[in-house]
Order: structure tokens, then C-alpha cells, then sequence
């Protein structure tokens, strides 16, 4: 299982940063860490003070998770600013991907902690901007998508199916964040899911005919 966030400042060929400790990789689900990384992702460059109004804590609290990320790889420190008073942070300068072996206990219940930390965010973003109804434009509330789909697939179609819905996207990864109003070109979360069913499990009927 893995997943990407990408540094808006990352070169084309940049080497991804991996890791695959169950122990960090849950360390990605606490939510101020996920409100972090979802804001630096936008390419802004925000101080600890700044984050803290997304997570509800308090700046030393934030500092505190801002250096964790640091030390995990998906958080650096930016140039500082003329004031010089508090230094900012930004994503980081490549990509980062997270690779975890889910044959293990540890690694399939932490990555579960991340996977439903990240579509909770996803639900939530849904929810608020379905919530505000008229008072979104309505060029923006048409251009809202949810679908569903359940395919019969083999392995190799679904992993193909992953592929090609990436390389939809691809193109506009690279797009920086635009100055001004957000009349034109807004934050979008597209979210990809592309996961099997789990078998159903046979009734006791049949196990006993």
C-alpha cells in the first residue's frame, strides 16, 4: 500500500523519501499532523502560529508536531521571512512516499489508522462544501463529482485502473497555488480509491449442507 504527497518544489526526477515503520507511519493519522501536511501541500508557507489555527492547538503544541514531520520527511523549514520572528515551514522538497507491508498486524492496523484518518478529511471536505449549498456559485456546485463504481476486475486490471486514474491527474499535480480570489482556479480534492471487496463470508447454511 502507499501513497504520495508531493512538494510543489520537487524536480521531475527527485527520489521519493520511503519508509515503512508501522510506528511512523501511524504517526501520519494524528489529525493536527494530516491538517498540517493537507495545508503545506497547497505550496504556502505557513508558521507555527498559522498552523495552529487549522489544528485547534497551541503554537508550541503545533511546533511540536511540525518537527515530527520534519524528522519523518514530510515538513521542512523554508527560508525565513523579513521579520525574522518566526521561522515557516513548507512541504517538502521532493516527493514522499509511504510504503508499509500490511502482512503484519502492526502494519495492516496502521496503515487501516491512516487510510481512515485520510478519507475522514476527504468526507469532511465533501460534507462542508455539500452543507454550504447556494451559497457556493453554481458553476463550482456543478463541477462537484461523487461517483461510485464496482467493477469485476482481476489483479492486473485493477492495478492498471489505479494507473490510468493517475495519469489523469498527473498534468495539473505540478500547478502552483494562484495569487488573488479564488474566481478561477480553486483547491479541488480529488480522491482515488481503488480497493477489492472483502470476500463475503459463507452462511452457516451452506457450511453445514
Amino acid at each position: 500500500m502507499s501513497e504520495t504527497h508531493d512538494g510543489k518544489r520537487s524536480p521531475e526526477d527527485a527520489s521519493p523519501y520511503r519508509f515503512d515503520n508501522p510506528r511512523r507511519i501511524r504517526a501520519l493519522a494524528h489529525p493536527a499532523r494530516l491538517a498540517i501536511i493537507d495545508a503545506l501541500a497547497t505550496g504556502e508557507e505557513l508558521t507555527a502560529t498559522q498552523c495552529a489555527e487549522l489544528t485547534g492547538l497551541s503554537p508550541s503544541a503545533t511546533a511540536y508536531h511540525l518537527k515530527l514531520l520534519e524528522r519523518y520527511g514530510l515538513a521542512e523549514t523554508a527560508p525565513p521571512r523579513p521579520d525574522r520572528r518566526e521561522r515557516p515551514w513548507r512541504a517538502p522538497g521532493r516527493p514522499t512516499a509511504v510504503d508499509l507491508d500490511t502482512s503484519t498486524p502492526a502494519g495492516a492496523s496502521a496503515a487501516a489508522a491512516v487510510v481512515t484518518a485520510h478519507i475522514d478529511m476527504t468526507r469532511a471536505i465533501a460534507v462542508e462544501f455539500t452543507a454550504a449549498g447556494r451559497g457556493e456559485p453554481e458553476e463550482w456546485r456543478d463541477a462537484a463529482v461523487l461517483s461510485n463504481a464496482d467493477l469485476w476486475l482481476t489483479v492486473e486490471e485493477s492495478q492498471r485502473v489505479g494507473r490510468e486514474l493517475a495519469a489523469v491527474l498527473e498534468p495539473y499535480r505540478r500547478r502552483s497555488r494562484p495569487e488573488g480570489p479564488p474566481a478561477v482556479r480553486r483547491r479541488v480534492r480529488v480522491m482515488n480509491v481503488v480497493v477489492p471487496h472483502r470476500p463475503a463470508k459463507p452462511d452457516s447454511a451452506s457450511r453445514d449442507a
